[in-house]
């Protein structure tokens, strides 16, 4: 998928599915069944794979999607949020929704949302697109990602022919739960009587849970590590994958997406495409190892720039940055948060690779404020812009090839930098 200069105009439809953002955050299950009734249950009219976790779920998804259409399936995709356009969320063998089936959609979805005794949220009001439109374009199966939690988040209606958790970090406690243990219980809701479940969680307090939730549903429980192994080579960024599983054995398979922690999510991507081969006949080993050359995800410590070299990873948790922080070594940060996620800990672990560090903020209400982000720094140790654009600018006239531009701290920010860079600087178009 190329999308060069996708921001479009916000047409009524259009409007309409952004104010739904007015209405919050509201996790329970009673709006989207009531939206999926009134559509006939597109939800049951194609396998599904449900994946869930706290960070690595696009990416598993990426891969999974590559293994699947290069085996010549017909692919549905939804992710969220998305980087630069709603657009990117419904996806069809890499390629995002066209605008008249976005709007025949919200419409649809609008109309039957005047009947409700509650208004949906936009994330319900995506989730009911997402399913309708794959329905509608028959695709052969859906890859459907988590968007918070998992138990009571609007993609629970599925009845997947196979889960995945990636892993288990603090993340949205206040809807959550304050301990890994509590957000475990949310994480697992999603897992379903009979389907397996592959995890690359190692936390002993997070597997219990998902130990005693699998026995329950009986569940057969994929662990990477124990019944999945994996090593890499080769560096972050030309790693090779030698994998282990039930059926499959690979040795020094390249992986298209950088970074040490898709190790971990490639062997849950390769260890669900084994669950799927029986019924799949065309998903082969050899297509489960090109879609592992060819994933892509954009702004997933992704090189955007060659001259200075720019990196754009959309980490927003200080679990994701501390992955960063393992794989630079010396560069520029440029740095903003959303105002709900602990970005003390987030700088924490990135001031010590950061040659410069610049915070700033996004577009939008749900910026960190960059006066509240320099409170968490000692004066002198960072610099600070009130725009993002100036401050990847002041970070560009600094990058060197030893000295590489980091922008990261939010998906706001990493979709808002991209189309700045794509725009101004000659920056590579989104390839889905």
């Amino acid at each position: 998928m190329n999308l060069s200069n996708p921001v479009r105009p916000h047409t009524p439809l259009r409007q309409y599915l952004f104010d739904l953002t007015l209405h919050g955050i509201k996790l329970g299950l009673d709006n989207i069944q009531a939206l999926l009734r009134a559509a006939d249950a597109p939800h049951l009219a194609y396998p599904t794979v449900h994946v869930g976790g706290t960070n690595g779920k696009g990416s598993v998804v990426a891969m999974l999607s590559a293994m699947l259409t290069g085996s010549g399936y017909r692919v549905g995709r939804f992710t969220s949020p998305h980087l630069i356009d709603v657009s990117e969320r419904f996806l069809i063998d890499g390629v995002a929704i066209a605008e008249e089936d976005l709007e025949e959609n919200i419409l649809f979805f609008q109309q039957v949302a005047q009947g409700m005794a509650q208004c949906p949220t936009f994330f319900e009001m995506n989730t009911a697109i997402a399913f309708r439109y794959f329905a509608q374009q028959k695709v052969d199966i859906a890859l459907i990602e988590v968007g918070m939690g998992g138990r009571f988040d609007s993609t629970n209606v599925v009845v997947p022919v196979a889960t995945a958790i990636t892993n288990i970090a603090l993340e949205h406690t206040a809807f959550l739960g304050d301990t890994i243990a509590k957000i475990a219980f949310e994480k697992a809701g999603i897992i379903k009587p009979g389907v397996p479940v592959v995890t690359a969680e190692t936390q002993p307090e997070a597997l219990d849970v998902f130990r005693r939730r699998a026995e329950e549903e009986g569940a057969p429980l994929i662990r990477v590590g124990s019944d999945i192994t994996f090593e890499l080579s080769g560096s972050a960024w030309q790693q090779r994958l030698t994998y282990t599983g039930s059926t499959l054995d690979f040795q020094d398979v390249p992986l298209g997406l950088p970074g040490r922690y898709q190790g971990a999510n490639a062997a849950v991507a390769v260890g669900v495409a084994e669950t799927l081969m029986a019924t799949f006949p065309k998903l082969t080993a050899d297509a489960i190892a090109g879609g592992l050359r060819t994933a892509a995800w954009p702004c997933r410590l992704e090189k955007v720039l060659d001259e200075p070299p720019v990196f754009i990873d959309v980490a927003h948790n200080v679990a994701g940055a501390q992955r960063l922080a393992e794989v630079f070594e010396d560069c520029v940060v440029v740095f903003a948060a959303s105002s709900d996620k602990d970005a003390a800990g987030m700088l924490a672990a990135l001031q010590p690779i950061a040659r410069r560090l610049i915070v700033t903020q996004f577009e939008g209400k749900r910026s960190t404020p960059v006066g509240d982000l320099a409170a968490h720094l000692e004066s002198g140790t960072f610099e600070q812009f009130d725009r993002l654009q100036a401050a990847i600018t002041h970070g560009l006239a600094h990058g060197r090839e030893d000295c590489p531009v980091l922008i990261t701290g939010s998906i706001y920010a990493a979709g808002e930098g991209r189309q700045y860079l794509i725009d101004n600087v000659g920056a590579k178009s989104l390839q889905f």
